[in-house]
């Protein structure tokens, strides 16, 4: 099975405290979704004891035609991050998982989404930083599925960084 990674972070100019109370505050991932156009979208924040669950549902881009009969007319994706308890310097970690599932009648058709999320003091800010995994489990449109979901992740955290440095400067 094949894969395609992705990194990507921002630095904001902020503590880790504020950053991780705006990505758990469901109005700015509403906001984050709305500069994206999403045609649609859901978002849930709810907590698991310790841990602080953000759930995320959207959908995006027409899939071409070749992949079609494996995930349908459109992508939909699903992502959920469970946040874990901060350490002493405000560090935190999230595992992240989701994925698209396959076209109705397509048993096995998927692909998913997997890695990790830090919150990370840098100097007088706070770095963001993903580190995810693309896997397809649909060999003959394998790499055409993992950088259609990738594309899409990648526009979605892109976008949720921009928003984020409005969000905390206050002028969003």
């Amino acid at each position: 099975m094949g894969r395609m990674d992705l990194s990507l972070a921002a630095t904001y100019d902020a503590s880790p405290e504020e950053v991780f109370a705006m990505i758990t505050d469901v109005t700015f991932q509403e906001q984050v979704f709305q500069q994206l156009r999403a045609q649609s979208y859901a978002v849930t924040v709810g907590d698991k004891g310790d841990d602080i669950a953000v759930q995320v549902h959207w959908q995006v881009a027409e899939v071409p035609v070749v992949a079609r009969r494996f995930v349908g007319q459109r992508l939909e994706l699903a992502q959920s991050k469970l946040w874990h308890r901060a350490g002493a310097d405000g560090t935190r970690e999230a595992d992240v998982d989701g994925g698209v599932n396959g076209a109705p009648g397509v048993a096995g058709a998927s692909v998913k989404v997997s890695g990790r999320t830090r919150i990370i003091p840098v100097g007088r800010g706070t770095t963001q930083a993903f580190d995810l995994r693309i896997t397809a489990s649909v060999p003959v449109v394998r790499g055409t599925l993992e950088q259609l979901v990738a594309d899409a992740v990648r526009a979605r955290l892109e976008n949720k960084f921009k928003v984020a440095a409005r969000w905390l400067s206050g002028s969003l």
